[in-house]
């Protein structure tokens, strides 16, 4: 009986997703060398492991005696690579999932930062709306997000806090916005623009607004935080912009800042990834998201 670590990999992320496709995905191989390193593996151990009876293949009661096992095998392999490596815990693949804010800002600083002090390691970032990142993490395709969200997260998860991102609600001086501070209700007097409801800040100040009775259902939408600045500043409505982004407007008076009654939250950033994953290799990672970020504009 011939046992590969490719075929023990295999099964334990088919296993683990739920799908040779998702497997693949994971392994960045195809379905089919998924499939056929399963197959060996059931050959070697004489038995079957999934039933393919079904769209999705399940596990039989002998696969999952075995998940557990397979994951103390894939453990040990790695812990037997980092001992003999050393203190270079940085190699092969992270993706990583960040907000278009994070994107424009301090992303590539970061990568710049990571690529210096590990260079074995590949960074893969991908850029999505909050709620889009999170669905991305929960089905594995994603190692670590950064974006929007409370103190409150599954115990699956592990949430560090990253900053603080100040949101102001901003005009053009075209629109003649009153300078005192206006009842939340004011702004139902004047066109918003907001960002997609995928967007998790959106969501946010889509309940603040309904909360305060606004109802923000007319409201021009897109999906780029840089469009939405600039049909802020060409007059076409207000809309709730990160102020430390949109400073350099506000000084030069092409935007405004429209203060409410009650004032405008603000949005928590957190790093999160899943606690099964937690290794010092992630957590340095996370360390050195918290240490980039920094939501103003680069010059």
């Amino acid at each position: 009986m011939n046992i590969t670590l490719k075929q023990i990999e295999a099964f334990y992320w088919t296993a683990k997703l739920g799908s040779f496709s998702a497997a693949s995905s994971h392994l960045h191989t195809t379905q089919s060398a998924i499939s056929k390193r399963v197959a060996e593996l059931e050959s070697a151990l004489a038995t079957t492991l999934f039933d393919r009876s079904q769209k999705m293949p399940a596990l039989t009661s002998k696969g999952r005696a075995l998940v557990n096992h397979a994951e103390e095998m894939l453990e040990l392999t790695a812990n037997t690579i980092s001992a003999v490596q050393g203190e270079d815990f940085f190699s092969g693949r992270i993706c990583i999932g960040v907000t278009e804010l994070c994107a424009l800002t301090w992303l590539p600083t970061f990568i710049a930062v990571l690529r210096e002090r590990h260079p074995r390691l590949i960074v893969e970032p991908h850029v999505d709306a909050g709620r889009n990142l999170f669905d991305r993490l929960e089905d594995n395709s994603l190692d670590l997000v950064v974006l929007p969200g409370d103190k409150h997260w599954n115990k699956r998860y592990r949430a560090i806090f990253a900053t603080t991102v100040k949101i102001a609600w901003m005009a053009s001086p075209l629109l003649n916005v009153p300078g005192r501070t206006l009842p939340v209700q004011k702004l139902s007097e004047y066109p918003l623009l907001m960002q997609s409801t995928t967007s998790s800040v959106s969501q946010r100040y889509d309940d603040w607004l309904e909360d305060n009775g606004v109802s923000p259902k007319r409201a021009l939408r897109t999906t780029s935080l840089p469009v939405l600045g600039q049909l802020t500043l060409a007059g076409l409505g207000i809309s709730a912009l990160p102020l430390e982004y949109y400073q350099a407007e506000v000084m030069a008076r092409r935007l405004q800042v429209v203060k409410t009654r009650p004032v405008t939250p603000s949005a928590d950033y957190y790093i999160v990834h899943r606690a099964e994953a937690a290794d010092r290799g992630i957590d340095e990672i996370a360390k050195l998201v918290k240490a980039s970020c920094n939501f103003a504009r680069s010059a």
